[in-house]
């Protein structure tokens, strides 16, 4: 869950580079927080769910 809360960090912080900063440094922290969404959702969607009904 934390991991969550620093990815919603790190969109923010690039939103902020992309407002302030070059297109270059904002385009470049996009790509490194989209590789760390995926690589978080590849961990969890490999859990297997125990369901009973």
């Amino acid at each position: 869950m934390e991991f969550t809360l620093l990815l919603f960090l790190a969109a923010t912080i690039v939103m902020l580079a992309a407002w302030r900063s070059s297109r270059v440094l904002a385009l470049g922290l996009y790509a490194a927080v989209m590789v760390a969404c995926v690589a978080t959702y590849l961990h969890h969607a490999t859990d297997t769910l125990k369901l009973s009904f």
